[in-house]
């Protein structure tokens, strides 16, 4: 790589780093009597104010015999409620000149709309309104059940290597529900009674279990009184929370296994568990995943892609808020025996446990994933699910502005240590999809 541009990336990065640490984001908080934590940020340089709503429930608060209704709720919750008609949310946010969103995860749910600051008032009355009483009847439950399974078909059972992820991570959890998918199994969300999917609206979308954040440019005092006028009505949940509260049993010997499906070419999945988010050492796997697999010079990219062995290799992070994952995928190229593959993976995840980054690698890994942390808080989005996310999993607001300083704290010899804690020859899982 030619050293003029690395030192200029170093600097570019360092630079912008270093402008996103001095100007700290600044916010209020505080909890309505109902148990609904609100956060404010203020920012004057949009014309734009978003809501968003986290719930802490995602696939693992799950009955292990009703699979999906976390990613179910994020349809129904747009089927509109009692004063919002049904198929009426969309057209109501984009009338407005906004757009909305949501999202689930194997912890928590997310949804947000992003509006004109003279429309903050309609965000947070529709917002408030599924929280207290979303369409949930059997006419909406049947419909989204249907979408839900069909979507299920077209993202995993009808694409190429499609169910990769359910099926390295029912070998990876034993016991801790993130064994099974987010999209759940059609078997279940087929088979639920309509009291089944009204008990978990009940049961998990509650004031109780919610961030709300605004952020954008409000002002403060009215946007408390919205807030008040909208949430603060809505009962709090009397009911019992489900928190899964398993520890997987650490993994004693390598898992291999092969799946065949309808591809063209052999794919490699090797798979290890990782730190959860928020330890020193999910930092660490951060930066051993940008060198691994990060950019053109990355080691996977380099000695695997660049000599014509993978047709595409990449290597990611999944910090998670009990146990991370990484996985690790080769496409073989066509030609290329699924065992080479193997073993070039390998061998290069092995190497960071056996020597250190070299200070260059350490250096362009450490810049890039600061330059990326910063940028994300640049953006309304960004630093609405940061501030929901650092409440949500550790009740600590404040962590948003010391996710850079995190980064600087580690050492190479902090990441040797992470890989060879984690990156065992006894832990990881090896799956092969082969053509049928």
């Amino acid at each position: 790589m030619n050293k003029k541009f690395i030192l200029l990336t170093l600097f570019l990065c360092a630079l912008f780093t270093a402008k996103g640490q001095e100007e700290k984001i600044r916010f209020t908080e505080y909890t309505l009597s109902n148990g609904l934590h609100v956060i404010l940020f203020h920012d004057d340089t949009t014309p734009n104010a978003m809501v968003s709503v986290m719930y802490h429930v995602g696939s693992k608060n799950e009955d292990p015999e009703r699979t999906g209704f976390a990613h179910l709720f994020e349809h129904l919750m747009f089927e509109g409620s009692e004063n919002i008609g049904r198929g009426e949310f969309f057209e109501m946010v984009q009338a407005a000149g906004g757009s909305l969103n949501a999202n689930t995860s194997f912890d928590r749910t997310f949804y947000f709309e992003n509006v004109p600051s003279n429309e903050l008032e309609l965000a947070l009355w529709m917002e408030a309104e599924r929280m207290l009483h979303a369409r949930i009847d059997t006419i909406g439950v049947d419909t989204q059940k249907g979408v839900v399974i069909e979507e299920r078909k077209q993202t995993m059972d009808n694409q190429p290597y499609g169910t990769w992820l359910e099926e390295v991570n029912r070998r990876a959890f034993t016991v801790h529900p993130y064994q099974w998918h987010i999209i759940g199994n059609p078997e279940h969300i087929r088979n639920s009674t309509f009291e089944d999917v009204f008990n978990f609206y009940k049961t998990f979308y509650v004031p109780n279990n919610a961030v709300l954040v605004v952020a954008g440019d409000f002002d403060e005092v009215q946007t408390k009184e919205w807030i008040e006028k909208y949430f603060g009505s809505i009962p709090r949940s009397p009911l019992p929370i489900h928190r899964p509260n398993v520890e997987e049993p650490p993994q004693t010997e390598a898992i291999r296994d092969t799946v065949y499906d309808n591809i063209q070419l052999p794919a490699v999945f090797v798979a290890y568990r990782a730190p959860a988010d928020g330890s020193k050492e999910s930092y660490a796997m951060n930066l051993l995943t940008q060198i691994l697999s990060g950019g053109k010079s990355a080691r996977l990219k380099t000695n695997l892609d660049e000599k014509g062995l993978t047709a595409q290799s990449v290597l990611f992070y999944l910090d998670l808020e009990d146990s991370g994952m990484i996985y690790a995928l080769g496409i073989a190229n066509l030609g290329k025996e699924s065992k080479d593959v193997e073993d070039a993976m390998v061998a290069e995840i092995e190497r960071v446990s056996n020597e250190l980054v070299s200070e260059e690698e350490f250096q362009m890994a450490l810049a890039a994933t600061e330059y990326a942390t910063a940028s994300r808080l640049r953006t309304l989005a960004g630093v609405s699910e940061s501030l929901a996310s650092n409440y949500t999993y550790f009740k600590d607001t404040h962590r948003v502005n010391n996710e850079l300083s995190f980064y600087s704290e580690l050492t190479r010899e902090d990441l040797l240590r992470v890989a060879q804690k984690y990156f065992q020859p006894q832990s990881k899982i090896i799956l092969y999809y082969l053509p049928k």
